[in-house]
């Protein structure tokens, strides 16, 4: 799947009304592994900015549950949590540089009036700088 593709099938969840960490976790469901009805469930609750927009931006808490699914082994034997924890740093400082926040109150101008960014535009961006920062071309 390119990363056309992927920004399309976000998008498109998007639109059907999924949340934006929804949209853009399932848009890598083909690499994760794990099938879009699961994924759309575990997301459930980072959208919206994970208390009425005063959290983390959905999208890149999608991009970031893209990244753990990739990378984790899956026990603490596996000793891949410093790995992940990179992964999602550079997704967040991406996101950030390219948007001005990662909080999805403050990129919506909920208290300036300014929108910084939409949703839609917030989820291609973290499903593009998902596919950089894990290398899925």
């Amino acid at each position: 799947m390119t990363v056309e593709d992927r920004v399309e099938k976000a998008i498109n969840m998007h639109n059907a009304g999924g949340n934006c960490a929804q949209a853009v976790s399932c848009a890598f469901s083909d690499v994760t592994g794990v099938g879009d009805d699961t994924m759309f469930r575990v997301m459930e609750g980072y959208g919206f900015g994970m208390g009425c927009m005063e959290g983390t931006c959905g999208a890149i808490s999608g991009a970031v549950a893209v990244a753990g699914t990739l990378s984790s082994k899956g026990s603490p034997e596996g000793k891949t949590k410093q790995a992940t924890y990179k992964l999602s740093k550079q997704i967040l400082q991406k996101f950030r540089e390219q948007n001005g926040s990662s909080i999805c109150g403050e990129l919506k101008g909920m208290e300036t009036g300014r929108v910084l960014r939409s949703c839609q535009d917030c989820i291609e961006d973290a499903v593009r700088i998902a596919c950089e920062v894990l290398d899925l071309k």
